[in-house]
């Protein structure tokens, strides 16, 4: 059975990404409810935003009195639907709990506890919780539901193919490394589309001086400008297949691995861990050693197969809501 979402009111508290957060609200509304929408790390410069990822504590109070000025107390919620929730504290959430004492609470985690420690200490205050990361649905006693897809990644058509691979994406940890020696070992005649974005000049210089992986790096390899969701999915249509390279402290699928499953390309990835999953088929999907990424001659070149539509359509956002919603009905 489906959970009713006609006239319910929802607090919604996701982060900015690729408009993935209005998509949620978009679907959301479509289901009848009625949202009211809270930045997760609602800080507008790229310094604050990086600082809630390493010293969360100096951002902690600042976000405090966002949620403070701007939660609607009045609302008497039927739910509160929070994403990640990097700069909820403690305190706000227990001020939520007394303030929408009939509400009941939903955590989805789309980025692993090992990038956000700090969010473990308030699974207490979840009704239900959920991550996209398997093995932290072991450690923490909470759901598994990998990721997902929104329909704009849904390729109505056949697009002419300008790129046999791409890469889009924030260039963290060892990815300019890595997508670095993919492109040193395709041959010449291979088209590839490379986008690794940094949020602003000065991380590239602060990476040449931490991330050994980043000495050699040119910053006109580097991208400070975010690409609109519109422009991905123009990549992803006009691409044969996508690289994709996860974070090394997580398990979990990346969104754009869902990203390609929903516009029907193949993916490249650095994820052992995606050979679990339902969609998995060695047609579509390569995966390659995170120190010695080599594509296979012939990958690019063979077809692709398409996968079950009950499968598919798990991984739209729709079966994505479906499934998180649904536990409140068992």
């Amino acid at each position: 059975m489906k959970l009713s979402l006609s006239d319910k009111k929802v607090l919604l508290v996701a982060p900015q990404f690729f408009g993935y957060e209005q998509d949620i609200r978009s679907e959301l509304e479509r289901r009848g409810a009625k949202v009211d929408f809270l930045l997760d790390r609602p800080f507008a410069s790229a310094f604050l935003k990086a600082l809630t990822r390493w010293r969360r504590q100096w951002v902690i109070g600042a976000a405090q009195r966002y949620y403070q000025r701007h939660t609607d107390v009045n609302a008497d919620y039927d739910y509160v639907f929070v994403v990640n929730g990097q700069t909820l504290s403690s305190h706000v959430l227990e001020q939520w709990r007394e303030q929408f004492p009939n509400a009941r609470f939903f955590l989805y985690m789309w980025d692993s506890f090992g990038n956000r420690k700090d969010v473990v200490a308030n699974l207490r205050y979840f009704d239900h919780a959920f991550t996209f990361d398997r093995q932290d649905a072991l450690d923490h006693g909470i759901h598994f539901r990998p990721l997902f897809f929104s329909s704009g990644f849904e390729n109505p058509r056949v697009a002419e193919k300008q790129w046999d691979i791409s890469f889009i994406g924030t260039a963290h940890t060892d990815r300019y490394s890595i997508v670095s020696k993919v492109s040193a070992g395709l041959a010449p005649s291979v088209r590839r589309y490379w986008y690794l974005y940094l949020q602003a000049p000065w991380v590239f210089w602060l990476y040449r001086l931490i991330n050994p992986g980043f000495r050699s790096a040119e910053k006109s390899s580097f991208r400070f400008d975010p690409l609109t969701k519109a422009d991905v999915q123009s990549v992803f249509f006009g691409s044969t297949a996508v690289l994709d390279i996860e974070h090394p402290q997580q398990t979990g699928l990346t969104m754009r691995t869902l990203e390609t499953l929903g516009a029907r390309k193949k993916l490249i990835t650095t994820n052992a861990s995606v050979r679990a999953y339902d969609f998995f088929n060695e047609d579509n999907i390569c995966v390659i050693d995170r120190n010695a990424p080599i594509v296979p001659a012939g990958f690019l070149e063979a077809a692709y197969t398409d996968v079950d539509a009950a499968i598919y359509q798990r991984y739209r956002l729709e079966g994505w809501l479906d499934e998180i919603l649904e536990k409140e009905c068992s």
